[in-house]
């Protein structure tokens, strides 16, 4: 998991961050993940933190997933791999009640969610304040 949700080279010192984070949450089933394995080498895979939003009016059960660790092995894409991981993502986010999904896009991946039935979300704003050990300065 964490080298997907980290495979960039600049994501290497993050790694080990992931993965002391994920672990804990892949045991207590706020983390959802699927891969697709050919033998023993991961093609791609795609997962869903489930976050305790609070109820809302369009989403009174209160639980959102935040689809992330979407990633095809640059020799498998264009199959279809993606879209097949994100179906089951979503299936079983569903299968648990979950209603309301939302993801961060790079371009590549736009297609394949908009084929997906998510929609461009202007609504949002951001604040990130500096690193830890920084003043917290927003940037």
């Amino acid at each position: 998991m964490a080298a997907h949700g980290c495979h960039l080279d600049a994501d290497a010192e993050r790694r080990p961050l992931y993965a002391a984070w994920v672990g804990p949450r892949i045991f207590s089933g706020t983390y959802l993940g699927w891969f697709a394995v050919e033998g023993e080498t991961v093609l791609g895979g795609a997962g869903a933190v489930l976050l305790d939003w609070g109820p809302t009016r369009a989403n009174p059960g209160g639980v959102m997933a935040r689809i992330v660790n979407v990633f095809t092995t640059e020799s498998h894409r264009g199959k279809g791999i993606a879209r097949q991981l994100l179906q089951a993502v979503l299936a079983d986010c569903e299968a648990r009640g979950v209603r309301e999904f939302n993801l961060g896009a790079s371009a590549a991946g736009r297609g394949i969610y908009r084929g997906l039935g998510f929609e461009p979300y202007e609504a949002e704003m951001r604040r990130r304040c500096a690193s830890v050990g920084d003043a917290s300065v927003p940037r």
